[in-house]
This record gives C-alpha cells, structure tokens and sequence, in this order.
C-alpha cells in the first residue's frame, strides 16, 4: 500500500494504546516509524533494479523480520524513553505495527515475501488496490474523529483498527463473487481459455480484472460488478513462449530476476532495421484494461517495463529496464 496509508494505521494503533501507555515518550513517533519501517528497504538500492525486483518487499516484510526486530525496537524505545513501559506490552506493541504493515502489502498484487529468507514465493491477496480512497480515507476519518472525541477515541481506534483487517477481506469476499459470475459468463458463451486470474483494479472493489490464458495469448477483461453481462474477451497480448523466455534468461542474469518478479509477462514486437527485433515486456498485473489507469500511461508504457533489443541471430543486444521514472541500460554485445 501508500506511505499514506500504512502511516494512518500506526496513528490508529497509537490511538489506541496510548491510554495503556501514559507516560510513555515518544510513542507516537515510535508507532509511526514502526509503521511505515518496513519500506526502508528502498532506501538501500535505488540504483540497483535486481536488488530492488528481489528484495522489495523482502526479508524486511518476513514473519522472520517481525520476530527479531520488534524485541530489538522495543528495547530500543525504552533506553530513549524514561524506560518504565513493560518491555513485553513494547514488544507486543512493536510486532503489531509490523504486522500490520506486513497485511497491508499483503492484501494488494504485487507480492510480499512473507517466508524470506527461507521462501522467495512472493503472495498476494489480490482483495485491494495499490490505492485505495475509500480503505484509507475511512482510517484516516476514524484518526480524526479518535483526536477531536477524547472520552471515546480508544472505542473509535479500536473501531478502525477491526476497519484495517475487515475491509480487505470484504474485498477479497467480492473478488471470489466477480470471479465467480465472470466463469458463468464464459461457460454460456463457450469462451475458451486455460486460465484464469481475478485480481484488482482502480476504484475496487467495484471494478476487478480479469486475465485470461489461451494458448500463446492473454485477455485483459475489465469486470464490473455493477454490470451482469460481459462481451466475448479479446485475447490481444502475447505471451513469450518458453523457448524465449529461456533464452533471455540465460543472456543476463537481471533478465532472469525479471522474469521470476513478472506474474503474467506479455510482450510487443518491433523489427529494426538492422535486420534485428525490440521486444518491449510488461506485467498485466501493472496493466489496467479500466479508463482510469490508462489516462494515467499516456505514453503506453506500464510500471516494470522492459525493453529488449535481439541481433538479427536472435541473440539479446542490449535491455533496458524502466520503473518510476528510472531507466537502468545494460549492453550485453556489440
């Protein structure tokens, strides 16, 4: 999720525990950096896009993390506090605010690491949007109710806290409704796919999206749960074979860490003149078939997109990688 977001759900909790906790120093900024800590692991390597697809989202966003940071920043916050907070309410407190960050990356797509360092197996909920207006926009109501109400804020932190864990698997509950009625949709037309995947968009939980598989191809389907008929999905993107895909994967190992972050690649092709080709990748998971979105990537290129220019023997000639306004160049052969 947002900075937005995981800092309102450490204000909610510092709501909540400050009655438990008054003489405590500094708690509020102890429950907002714990809240948001998690995503230091940026700080770390901006200008390397294999560290980053790998670990974002990594150790730091472990069960294992929780279990050995939050006795350590508990006992960290009683030196620089006045030291008289039990040490196991701190640590209850600190693993709470982590956990919590943890769930809130976990409800998206993009995937967390939940098992690092002993699993790379990257999951997700696929129940909430990256943004969501409405998840963090009742949280951050609910703080400000919390801070002018004084006789009852702890009923109302309390209130958003159940608001935090509830409204995803809400949403979760109505992604399997939107998957469930899009199948019925595709038995009555006789649609043929191998697979499918539901998963979120902007302005979710109303609108979901729906990849199909057939073949060599992908359907990005917009689902709207307003609507209770679809028309015949458009299998408009093509996947990269595993011949491909292999062969990229041995060229470079950066091509390789892409290739395992990438949930449903699919690419285009452009010849050149030399003879060679330009394949331009992407992730549906990035891709939105939703007006929204698509205002939004003007310029056509999604999050994660890679470039890969083949020599005219189909040997990889140079890639290059582009994520939040940063481009990383790697030349492979002349």
């Amino acid at each position: 999720m947002d900075p937005i977001t995981h800092l309102s759900a450490g204000a909610v909790i510092f709501q909540a525990v400050r009655d438990r906790l008054p003489k405590a120093r500094f708690l509020l900024f102890f429950c907002l950096l714990l809240a948001i800590l998690p995503d230091a692991d940026i700080l770390f390597f901006r200008s390397d896009p294999t560290f980053y697809l790998v670990h974002h989202r990594g150790f730091s966003h472990s069960l294992l993390f929780v279990a050995l940071a939050a006795p350590v920043l508990a006992w960290g916050y009683r030196k620089m506090g006045n030291g008289t907070e039990s040490w196991r309410l701190v640590t209850a407190l600190a693993a709470g605010l982590l956990l919590t960050h943890i769930y809130q990356d976990l409800i998206t797509s993009y995937g967390t690491q939940i098992f690092a360092p002993l699993s790379r197996a990257r999951l997700g909920m696929d129940a909430v949007f990256i943004i969501d207006p409405v998840y963090t926009g009742l949280t951050l109501l609910c703080i400000a109710t919390a801070a002018f109400w004084r006789r009852k804020r702890q009923l109302v932190a309390l209130a958003a806290m159940l608001w935090i864990v509830a409204y995803p698997l809400f949403c979760a509950g109505l992604r399997v409704v939107a998957e469930t009625r899009y199948r019925q949709e595709l038995a009555q037309q006789g649609a043929p796919y191998d697979c499918l995947t539901v998963t979120t968009d902007a302005l979710s939980p109303l609108f979901w999206k729906a990849i199909l598989t057939n073949n060599g191809a992908y359907a990005l389907e917009s689902l709207d749960l307003r609507r209770t008929t679809i028309g015949e999905p458009a299998f408009d993107y093509q996947r990269p074979s595993q011949e491909l895909l292999n062969r990229l994967v041995d060229a470079d190992p950066f091509l390789e860490t892409y290739f395992w972050f990438t949930a449903h690649p699919f690419y285009t092709e452009q010849l050149l003149e030399n003879g060679g080709r330009e394949l331009t990748f992407g992730d549906l998971r990035f891709q939105s078939p939703g007006p929204l979105m698509q205002s939004l990537f003007e310029n056509g290129r999604t999050p994660f997109a890679l470039t890969v220019r083949l020599n005219a023997d189909g040997q990889v000639r140079q890639f290059i990688f582009h994520r939040s306004g940063k481009t990383f160049a790697r030349s492979i052969m002349e």
